[in-house]
């Protein structure tokens, strides 16, 4: 199992025209990180939900993105300003790639 994740053994709870996993009645009662061993008190669709705790983020994990995302978003800006003034170069090729740009800098 990883560092920061647990496993809980789940039923369907449905009530009315909506449902909801719930707990109650299933237990993990074993297992490792591959397999799980669930002992459930009643009959009906289970399911293995990993619960995820939040990881506390590092200082140069927020740099390393904060400064990526500014050199590829002036890079993909650059791309887009490009492909408009050289039109001498027009292409179908050159729309897509340009559409493409557009896109992935929004």
């Amino acid at each position: 199992l990883q560092e920061g994740k647990e496993l809980h053994c789940v039923s369907w709870n449905k009530t009315g025209a909506e449902g909801s996993w719930t707990r109650e009645g299933c237990t993990r009662i074993g297992g490792d990180a591959l397999h799980s061993i669930c002992n459930c008190t009643h009959f009906s669709t289970f399911a293995i939900l990993m619960a995820v705790r939040p990881i506390p983020e590092s200082f140069s994990l927020t740099v390393v993105t904060y400064v990526g995302m500014s050199v590829s978003l002036v890079c993909l800006f650059l791309t887009i300003v490009t492909f408009l003034v050289c039109r001498s170069l027009w292409s179908v090729s050159i729309s897509l790639h340009l559409q493409l740009s557009i896109c992935l800098f929004a």
